[in-house]
């Protein structure tokens, strides 16, 4: 049975699972290359940021559905 929390990931998790190269999942979540992308994710909830107070590296979780957009659904 898929729980529910099995539908979001890090990046590294998410690039294990589509068999992709961890950077270039983190590359698609580089505002400067994607802003409206990222943003537009965000809002729908496909993705989440996280910087502390101080600004420090951002953190990302991403949704499945972000993963299917893009690079297509698993098999």
């Amino acid at each position: 049975m898929k729980k529910e929390i099995d539908n979001y990931m890090t990046p590294a998790e998410a690039a294990h699972r589509w068999g992709k190269n961890t950077d270039t999942v983190k590359n698609k979540l580089k505002p400067s290359l994607k802003k409206e992308q990222i943003e537009r994710m965000e809002k729908e909830g496909l993705i989440k940021g996280y910087k502390d107070d101080k600004g420090a590296n951002k953190s990302w979780i991403i949704g499945v559905k972000a993963m299917e957009e893009w690079f297509g659904k698993l098999k």
